[in-house]
């Protein structure tokens, strides 16, 4: 990047990228991971939340191939070349600019998805181990609950029952949404665009040069993005977005569901 360009940044636009299929299912994601992974780990509420999210990152998987142009897979799917270079290039300070998912978010995505699934997958197999309920009812062995396979490291041999499993990837899962976060900011503080109330509002900007901007409807800046952003700047201002979001919004329902988990029928 030249200094031409530096002191002459592309002017942006902004335009509609995520439809409300994409919203409405990380939202309900955020809601249940939270709900699951800091509210309770009791039944049935622990259980209605991992439904709550497999069914959503198994819809998320078709929509990869059928949705708008900004969900689909191939749009942020970028070699390790890419990625690797796109975050060297974050941290000088000139990364690629993309209007779906950049490199590194677009890996997140496949990591979350995968992780997700996964521990989704051994929480049903231990639900069914150790309370014989769920869709697998009593199909998976009592004795998978603490001795489901032995693996020899250094000498010494380990075993791992189902609950050891499922509590070490739901904990991947959690550095994972972290990691998400934290690159949320990091992304947001590189680019100076708003990567939350492109979530909330499915608006994000984009260089105005950018070819794939006639796969897009142009449209208004948010005005509440806008205000906050010349408040407080773009980066406290989605801490401050985030924070609200979690304090009054998430906290509270999660809060409800725990309180409800006692009238919950177990399944």
């Amino acid at each position: 990047m030249s200094n031409e360009d530096t002191n002459n940044p592309p002017k942006r636009v902004f335009i509609k990228v995520w439809d409300p299929v994409v919203r409405i299912g990380h939202w309900m994601m955020v809601f249940a991971f939270f709900s699951l992974y800091f509210k309770s780990s009791k039944f049935p509420l622990h259980v209605y939340a991992a439904y709550i999210i497999m069914v959503v990152m198994s819809f998320r998987i078709i929509w990869g191939f059928i949705g708008p142009r900004a969900a689909r897979f191939w749009t942020f799917v970028y070699s390790p070349k890419t990625m690797i270079k796109y975050g060297i290039d974050s941290v000088v300070g000139h990364p690629m600019h993309t209007i779906s998912h950049n490199p590194l978010g677009g890996a997140m995505v496949f990591a979350l998805i995968i992780t997700m699934l996964v521990t989704g997958t051994l929480g049903l197999m231990l639900y069914s181990s150790g309370q014989e309920m769920g869709p697998l009812g009593d199909m998976v062995p009592s004795e998978w609950e603490d001795e489901f396979t032995t693996l020899a490291l250094f000498g010494h041999s380990f075993t791992l029952g189902l609950k050891d499993m499922h509590i070490f990837c739901g904990n991947v899962a959690a550095s994972l949404v972290t990691c998400h976060l934290l690159g949320n900011f990091w992304a947001t503080a590189v680019h100076k665009s708003n990567h939350v109330v492109g979530m909330i509002t499915g608006i994000k900007d984009a260089n105005a040069d950018d070819p794939e901007l006639k796969y897009y409807k142009e449209s208004a800046a948010p005005r509440f993005a806008r205000n906050l952003n010349d408040s407080v700047g773009p980066v406290l201002g989605e801490i401050i977005l985030v924070a609200g979001i979690l304090i009054c919004i998430i906290w509270p329902l999660a809060e409800l569901f725990a309180w409800a988990n006692k009238f919950i029928p177990s399944f």
